[in-house]
């Protein structure tokens, strides 16, 4: 199994993070389309702002979907995305899921066997 880390910020990287989501957040809720609220924020990085901009996406997904009930579909027509784009997004946030809990199983019980139960 390969390896699986998160992204480490540093602290300049979380506060420009916290402070692009914060932007990208309020310009969703004024009925801003998702690309134009990402668009509106200024990061310097690429990299980073790719980071930004993926995690927005799936925060909105797990406020709409999970949280509030509205299919992937609908969720895609309120932010102004593609339907591909959010089940390709919810679909990452399964697999992180399935790595992060896999991982933590693995630490808990490192002589624990793997496979099928």
């Amino acid at each position: 199994m390969e390896d699986f880390h998160y992204k480490e910020y540093t602290e300049e990287e979380s506060r420009i993070y916290n402070k692009a989501i914060d932007e990208i957040m309020k310009g969703l809720e004024t009925g801003m389309a998702f690309h134009s609220a990402c668009d509106a924020v200024s990061v310097d990085d690429e990299a980073l702002k790719r980071f930004i901009v993926d995690d927005a996406l799936k925060i909105m997904i797990a406020h709409l979907h999970y949280k509030n009930g509205l299919a992937l579909e609908d969720v895609a027509a309120q932010l102004k995305v593609a339907p591909e784009m959010v089940h390709k997004a919810n679909g990452e946030m399964l697999e992180d899921i399935a790595t992060t809990t896999s991982q933590g199983f693995e630490m808990t019980n490192p002589n624990a066997p793997f496979g099928n139960a």
